[in-house]
């Protein structure tokens, strides 16, 4: 059995009915952590609480009054006379990546019934360490999951070691403050763990989790989005969160219908990375510091290497960003390539840095893409003018993480931003009435709110590299504070906050009669872990 379908001894209670409500649920806070507050100005207060730490200012019209509309569902399995017996809003999932667990547990947090389709048989293997900065963490927390992820990471306290090729020190950040400076810890481990951990704890939800289960069609339809599995079974549902990676499937229904899908774009740059058990390193006095819970980065010529420790110093990885020199560069996870491929190039490095790369006995030779994010993260079926169709008939298919915005490994961003994404497009699926009529507004809210944020964090991936690949060959050299990871200045962004501070705003370019509902926004809040309180 799967690593994430096992079970694991649960902290909460799911009760007697099985319930994937989040409401239902104990609050999961970190100990440490403040609750965050997300506020509007309102003439009318229902109630006074005291401020906590974080304050979101919301409009003051999110306070209208208004009922929540009346919900028409179309038939389901479960139905009988074509009248359905589970009202809740039905959410597909294709994918368990990082963008598309996020999703299901954010989706289940706001009680919505998610299926998630995965065509493996299981976690993958392949792949090897991701960081979260604290913008991904502090919601990782929130969720509950974070501390068991914090648990497996590998810096914890530390430091950020920048040295340049000779190995010289030049530069060193402490990250063991962020939890104090962003409101979360950085967690950099292995993938599959955290992805393990992601997975059961979407299962704890009440998520379905089903392995085996390929996507290889999408009916984009107005009124009846669904998916096609191998072998021919039909899934519906009333929104389609499609997170299957820069391989999906799904892309072609981004392009308009009178061109292709738009193709991928080199950025000139290759990436080899592992990871390895560490074992024979720890038996190795020229190397073994190097599991102390330190992040090294070694900069060279128009080149880096990052080498950090993962599982509490039982595991070791390493990436080397250089240029495409002409190997064979691939997006296949299983491409691997012999590891002296990578020590051909480092051949004049620093001798530890030399003597820690040789334990690995191959490494993944990935090819870095450099787009912008597709202009459109909505199916085109799904597409309507207000004039033609309202929203509420409109059944949306809607793209996140890699598979609309894939992120340079200099960003830093390729989790946090999944993640974001997950947890947003949830929200807006609940502010948005959470109900089927909503979702056609909420996916195109979603991609308002998001698009600029991903745009940001694509843009300092890119400047990142040309800093670090610019500092050894630059005469006279930067000052050497000029290193820090410029990621850094995206970790104080709390995505489910800024998610109810500024739906209502995004969601009027949509449809400017749009007016938030008290209920939906104070239900929402509620179910996410947030505080609203009501400011006078």
């Amino acid at each position: 059995m799967p690593f994430f379908l096992k079970k694991r001894k649960s902290r909460f209670s799911l009760g007697s009915s099985g319930s994937s409500d989040a409401s239902s649920r104990p609050a999961r806070t970190p100990p440490t952590a403040s609750p965050t507050v997300a506020s509007y100005d309102s003439s009318t207060s229902s109630e006074g609480r005291k401020p906590h730490t974080r304050l979101v200012q919301l409009p003051r019209e999110a306070d209208s009054g208004d009922s929540p509309r009346s919900v028409q569902y179309a038939p389901s399995d479960l139905a009988f006379s074509g009248l359905r017996i589970d009202k809740k809003l039905r959410v597909i999932v294709v994918g368990t990546g990082f963008a598309g667990l996020s999703a299901a547990i954010a989706c289940a947090r706001q009680g919505f019934a998610v299926t998630v389709l995965e065509r493996s048989s299981g976690i993958s293997p392949h792949g090897d360490s991701i960081l979260f900065g604290s913008n991904a963490s502090k919601l990782l927390m929130r969720w509950g999951v974070g501390k068991e992820m914090y648990g497996q990471a590998a810096s914890k306290g530390g430091w950020w070691l920048f040295k340049d090729k000779e190995g010289e020190r030049i530069w060193h950040e402490n990250v063991g403050e962020f939890s104090a400076k962003y409101g979360a810890p950085i967690l950099q481990g292995r993938r599959a763990a955290f992805l393990g951990s992601l997975g059961v704890e979407g299962r704890l939800l009440g998520v379905q989790i089903r392995l085996d289960s390929e996507v290889v069609k999408y009916w984009d339809a107005e009124d009846d989005p669904a998916v096609v599995l191998r072998g021919g079974e039909v899934v519906r549902g009333d929104v389609i969160i499609a997170a299957d990676g820069v391989h999906s499937v799904a892309r072609q229904l981004l392009a308009p219908r009178d061109r292709p899908a738009k193709q991928r774009k080199p950025s000139g740059y290759s990436i080899h990375r592992s990871a390895i058990s560490a074992e024979a390193v720890a038996q190795d006095p020229l190397v073994s510091h190097l599991l102390d819970g330190q992040i090294r980065t070694w900069l060279g010529p128009d080149s880096h290497v990052c080498l950090y420790p993962m599982d509490n110093g039982r595991s070791l990885a390493f990436t080397f960003t250089h240029r495409d020199a002409g190997h064979s560069a691939s997006l296949d996870w299983r491409d691997r390539k012999p590891i002296d491929e990578v020590l051909s190039s480092l051949h004049n490095w620093d001798p530890v840095l030399q003597q820690a790369i040789g334990y690995f006995p191959t490494s993944l030779h990935w090819e870095i893409l450099d787009e912008p994010p597709e202009e459109e993260w909505i199916s085109e079926g799904g597409k309507a003018s207000l004039s033609l169709l309202p929203f509420s008939s409109l059944l949306r298919i809607c793209f996140v993480g890699d598979s609309v915005h894939g992120m340079m490994p200099t960003s830093f961003q390729g989790g946090s931003q999944a993640v974001e994404d997950g947890a947003t497009i949830a929200l807006c699926l609940a502010l948005a009435g959470g109900d089927a009529d909503g979702v056609g507004l909420a996916l195109e809210t979603f991609q308002r709110m998001r698009r600029a944020r991903v745009e940001e964090a694509q843009a300092l991936g890119r400047k990142q590299q040309d800093a670090w690949h610019r500092y050894t060959t630059t005469s006279p050299r930067p000052p050497p504070n000029s290193l820090r990871p410029i990621s850094f200045d995206l970790y104080d962004h709390d995505a489910e906050a800024s998610a109810i501070s500024h739906f209502a705003r995004y969601a009027r370019q949509v449809d400017p009669s749009f007016h938030s509902q008290r209920a939906w926004l104070e239900r929402a809040a509620k179910k996410a872990g947030l505080r609203v309180v009501t400011k006078n």
